[in-house]
């Protein structure tokens, strides 16, 4: 939040995609718009947040919270389903010191960016 003060705060979006975008005329508009351009980031940073759960930081203006429970309740699932959360023809290439679980949590929320992006459901401004 310090980074996005007095910028245009941030944009939630109803499957945890936040948005750090400028001051516009229209919030739901311009996340709109951002969305759309958000559904072609494909390369993640996995954050574990001191408080639990983890930041998933696709872009400097677009991250994904993943909540540590939610996680764990669907993490059997993403690992079994690894090869289908992929893009077509895409190989993935994991940075030796990220951990499993970063690349799963990642893949996870990736999924959930998409789904922000198809699906476009705004929630909130903050």
């Amino acid at each position: 939040m310090a980074d996005t003060k007095g910028r245009g705060g941030i944009t939630i979006m109803k499957n945890g995609t936040l948005l750090s975008l400028t001051a516009g005329v229209d919030d739901v508009d311009d996340a709109r718009k951002a969305m759309h351009e958000a559904r072609f980031l494909i390369d993640f940073r996995v954050v574990p947040l001191k408080e639990g759960g983890y930041m998933v930081a696709f872009h400097k203006a677009v991250a994904v919270f993943v909540g540590e429970d939610e996680y764990r309740s669907i993490e059997s699932e993403v690992v079994a389903r690894q090869d289908e959360l992929r893009f077509p023809g895409e190989h993935f290439f994991v940075p030796p010191d990220a951990s499993r679980q970063d690349h799963l949590v990642g893949l996870y929320a990736r999924g959930k960016l998409q789904r922000d992006a198809q699906s476009f459901a705004f929630h909130k401004k903050i």
